[in-house]
């Protein structure tokens, strides 16, 4: 019989990062502040991480687009404006301001600039360490989520109606996860990771189990890296 690959889901959160691995055998978790320290822990076959990867110079990414009309009204502001690649370089937030009006004429949002420390982290490792390309791809857990309910959400993630309905969906993947939800809610401080980033690093690692892999477009384009601008997720 065929091994069945090991999937990494990996969401950021307030220490670093936290990456759940789904296996036939059980589920593994660790909280790590580095992303490097985290891929070293553990096989596997293949990760998705709730990041931006591939930047663009100049313009909004299609695969953002995409992924805010497939989510639709109530749940698109779930996906963040991507800074341009230049912006990488900003020392703080006036400084990407000015970068991203001169790339695309347009400012940079407080969450987007929030984020650039782990974009420029998960930048870095990919440009410097070439065995991750292609193996560590980029996903959003609420475009996730909606693959593994065929389009039904009906609460925000963050209020507790939304974390019980993404639960029971993740359940239904593997009865494993309350068990584990519980396990990392006792063993993490709250100020280190909030309730909804354990959903989304599990919905990462189990959402292969809802069907076939697709990205958001379909036929992504690469970044001057190289890198490709687009959004996995799994869906019947």
């Amino acid at each position: 019989m065929a091994t069945k690959p090991i999937t990494l889901g990996i969401d950021g959160c307030k220490l670093g990062w936290l990456g759940v691995w789904h296996r036939s055998g059980g589920l593994l978790w660790r909280l790590e502040h580095s992303i490097e320290t985290l891929l070293s822990h553990h096989h596997c076959d293949r990760a998705f991480i709730d990041i931006p990867i591939g930047l663009s110079p100049d313009e909004r990414r299609e695969c953002d687009t995409a992924a805010r009309q497939l989510l639709g009204r109530g749940f698109s502001s779930s996906v963040f404006p991507t800074p341009v690649r230049s912006v990488l370089a900003a020392t703080s937030y006036e400084d990407a301001n000015i970068r991203h009006r001169k790339a695309c004429g347009r400012g940079i949002s407080k969450q987007s600039f929030f984020i650039l420390p782990k974009i420029r982290e998960v930048d870095t490792l990919l440009r410097n360490n070439k065995r991750w390309r292609g193996k560590l791809r980029e996903a959003h857990p609420e475009v996730a989520f909606n693959g593994l309910n065929a389009g039904a959400l009906f609460h925000k993630k963050k209020t507790p109606e939304g974390f019980e309905e993404r639960l029971k969906l993740l359940s239904t993947q593997d009865s494993r996860v309350p068990t584990l939800v519980d396990k990392i809610l006792r063993q993490t401080l709250r100020k280190h990771l909030l309730p909804d980033d354990i959903l989304d690093a599990i919905c990462l690692a189990v959402m292969p189990k809802g069907g076939h892999l697709r990205t958001l477009p379909q036929q992504p384009s690469k970044d001057a890296e190289g890198l490709p601008m687009e959004i996995c997720y799994f869906a019947r």
